[in-house]
C-alpha cells in the first residue's frame, strides 16, 4: 500500500511499477490519493491506512511502501523476505513489524506489518505518544518516525519487531549516501530502491523525479506477457 496526495513528475512510473509488481505476484495494491488524518500531519495517514486494512481481515501481512520508491527486482516476493526475517527472530509468532534503519536510525519508507489486533495496539499507542508530545509544555513536533522510535523503547512493543538489513527492504542509491552500513547501498539486482531525502543530496528542481528517471532502466520487470 502507498499514498500520493499531489501531482508529481514520477506519478506514472511509481504507480506502474507497484501495480505491475502486485499483478505479477497476485497481491492487492492499495493506493490512497487523499490523506484524511487531519489535524495530524499527512504522514500519519499511513497508520490510518494500516488500521483500515487490518480491520478488513483479508490479509496476513501488509507492506507499506513510500511513493518515492521503485521495486527494482519485481521477481522478489515480499512474502519470502518476511519469512526469511521471521526465521531470524527468537519468537517469530510475536513479531508484528519488520522495519529497517538508514544512517539516521528508523526509516518508515518501507516496512511490513502483521495484520493482527496487536498491530493496531502498536499504531494507536504511537498516535498517543504523538499527541502527548504535542500537548506537552514543550509542544514537541513528532513525525510518525519519532513516535515509533519512542514506542519501540516500551514493553511489550520493544519485543514485537525485527530490523531487517536496509538492502532487503529499503536500499538507498549512491546519490543519497544515508546507509545503515555498507550493505545499505542499492546495487543492480537489489529488491527496493528508495529516494528518501533526495532534495538534500541532488541539485535541480525535481530531485526525486530526476533519480526516478535515472534508475528506471535498472528495473527488472520480467516478461510482461506472463502477467497481463
Amino acid at each position: 500500500m502507498t499514498f500520493v496526495t499531489d501531482q508529481r513528475s514520477y506519478l506514472h512510473l511509481s504507480l506502474k511499477n507497484k501495480d505491475h509488481y502486485s499483478r505479477r505476484h497476485g497481491y492487492d495494491f492499495i493506493t490512497d490519493f487523499e490523506a484524511h488524518s487531519e489535524p495530524r500531519s499527512p504522514v500519519y495517514w499511513k497508520f490510518d491506512m494500516v488500521e483500515r486494512l487490518v480491520k478488513t481481515g483479508k490479509y496476513d501481512w501488509i507492506w507499506w511502501l513510500d511513493f518515492d520508491t521503485l521495486i527494482t527486482d519485481t521477481g522478489v516476493r515480499v512474502a519470502d523476505v518476511i519469512n526469511d526475517e521471521l526465521q531470524k527472530a527468537e519468537n517469530p509468532n510475536e513479531v508484528d513489524y519488520i522495519l529497517t534503519h538508514d544512517c539516521n536510525g528508523l526509516n518508515l519508507g518501507s516496512f511490513v506489518v502483521r495484520a493482527h489486533d496487536r498491530s493496531l495496539e502498536f499504531v494507536r499507542r504511537a498516535l498517543e505518544l504523538r499527541d502527548e508530545a504535542e500537548n506537552s509544555a514543550e509542544k514537541k513536533s513528532y513525525s510518525e518516525q519519532d513516535a515509533m522510535v519512542e514506542l519501540l523503547k516500551e514493553d511489550p512493543y520493544a519485543g514485537r519487531h525485527v530490523v531487517a538489513p536496509q538492502s532487503r527492504l529499503n536500499a538507498f542509491p549512491k546519490d543519497i549516501p544515508c546507509f545503515e552500513n555498507e550493505d545499505g547501498e542499492w546495487k543492480p539486482g537489489k529488491f527496493i530502491l528508495h529516494f528518501a531525502g533526495a532534495w538534500a543530496h541532488v541539485k535541480g528542481e525535481d530531485p526525486t523525479g530526476q533519480l526516478m528517471k535515472k534508475y528506471e532502466s535498472d528495473i527488472i520487470w520480467g516478461d510482461w506477457k506472463e502477467f497481463y
